[in-house]
């Protein structure tokens, strides 16, 4: 079995906190009363209410200052046993961890899947550096000697366009509620009103962009040249900025500065800008500008668009180097090397290399591919431990993925 070891559902009563802008929380909670577990979700803005409107269900209207002392005596209240929750550096959440820890509380924190599009991360106490997962090659081979090899799974595909269509109810049900929670607050850096003159612009270039980028890529790949690879994170990513030191500019600025020190002169080196980047800071000039700066404005490929697995999969691809992308995994399964500037599960000698046990310097010019064992051994624990089959957005997904977490929770076997 994946999950913890089977417990009777009527001993066990689930507070759900923040969850992913979905309906895969909703079915997740319904599932675990049809178990016979008890259930609560705390609502806090109005785009909860309009992805869980009921049942079971209370509104907290407080103060950040106020939340503390409010989920603990709901806590004490419901006699809560498990908490879930999505990502846990959001800072309500993070609050709850903490007083949940001190009551004994089991806490399950999901997040994006590690591997994505066909799972969900659902781990007990944490995600990334917090995460139960063995951080060293001799603790993953030996974990990973006690595990079955997991099953074949399904491809699961998930849709943007639903998640777009989620995430807008979410902001919609904020505005419209706004009077029942005056004083909420994102966890994200920006208002949605101010993204909104990011994404706007965005959404009406969407086809010239792409156009463009797909151009580019097209070129790039039939001259032959060889390149590493950049794909670019968000600057509004809770997890990039909790688990790095990286805002977006400076991971551009950290990498041009040392592939222009240190790569050779043949190379290419390829940006690859976020899907669902917001468009608040223009990355296509800040790139530009900053390659022009430290001279190697010809050997820079700026893709507003493209198709970051084709780009990983072809033999020119000689590397990547991120923060801390799931992308990382997916390019370790493609046999590229990897630099890794922040904190993942999977920077680790043999797996992503990191400025512990290397240079980004020296990354240009001696990079290392991954132990192909090593990684088995790494996506067998990720399988058994870490993942979910699923996603949170399309129905077959999300049936796959409340299966998958009412075995993880111990819930049914």
């Amino acid at each position: 079995m994946d999950g913890i070891r089977a417990t009777d559902p009527h001993s066990r009563s689930f507070l759900f906190l923040q969850g992913p802008q979905s309906r895969f929380f909703r079915r997740l909670g319904l599932a675990i009363r049809d178990t016979g577990a008890r259930i609560l979700k705390v609502n806090i803005c109005g785009g909860d209410v309009f992805h869980w409107p009921r049942p079971c269900t209370c509104l907290y209207r407080g103060s950040r200052g106020d939340w503390p002392q409010w989920v603990a005596e709901a806590m004490d209240r419901h006699a809560v046993t498990d908490i879930l929750l999505m990502g846990d550096k959001r800072p309500m959440n993070r609050d709850a961890i903490c007083i949940a820890r001190s009551r004994g509380i089991a806490v399950h924190v999901l997040e994006e899947g590690y591997l994505r599009p066909n799972h969900i991360t659902l781990e007990r106490d944490g995600v990334n550096t917090r995460s139960r997962l063995p951080a060293t090659p001799e603790a993953v081979r030996r974990e990973a000697g006690l595990l079955p090899d997991p099953p074949a799974y399904p491809n699961v595909p998930d849709s943007m366009k639903i998640r777009v269509r989620d995430t807008i109810r979410h902001h919609v049900g904020n505005f419209l509620l706004w009077g029942l929670f005056p004083r909420y607050r994102t966890h994200r850096p920006y208002t949605i009103g101010w993204e909104l003159t990011g994404w706007l612009p965005r959404y009406a270039t969407r086809r010239r962009r792409q156009a463009r980028a797909l151009a580019a890529q097209t070129a790039l790949l039939d001259s032959g040249r060889p390149y590493f690879l950049f794909p670019l994170q968000l600057d509004a990513d809770i997890q990039v900025r909790s688990y790095s030191h990286f805002g977006v500019r400076d991971s551009i600025m950290q990498v041009l500065s040392s592939f222009a020190a240190s790569a050779p002169r043949d190379m290419t080196l390829v940006v690859k800008n976020h899907p669902l980047d917001n468009g608040l800071i223009n990355l296509d000039r800040f790139v530009n500008s900053f390659a022009r700066a430290t001279g190697i404005r010809d050997r820079v490929v700026f893709l507003d668009g493209g198709q970051g697995r084709l780009l990983m999969e072809r033999d020119q691809c000689l590397g990547v180097a991120l923060v801390n992308s799931t992308m990382g995994l997916e390019a370790l399964a493609l046999d590229r090397p990897v630099f890794s500037l922040g904190r993942a599960p999977y920077a680790m000698p043999g797996l992503a290399a990191t400025q512990t046990d290397s240079t980004l310097d020296e990354f240009w010019t001696d990079p290392h591919h991954p132990d192909p064992r090593l990684l088995r051994d790494f996506v067998k624990i990720l399988l058994h431990k870490a993942l979910v089959l699923g996603n949170f957005y399309t129905d077959w997904g999300i049936e796959l993925a409340v299966e998958g977490s009412l075995r993880r929770l111990g819930l049914v076997a």
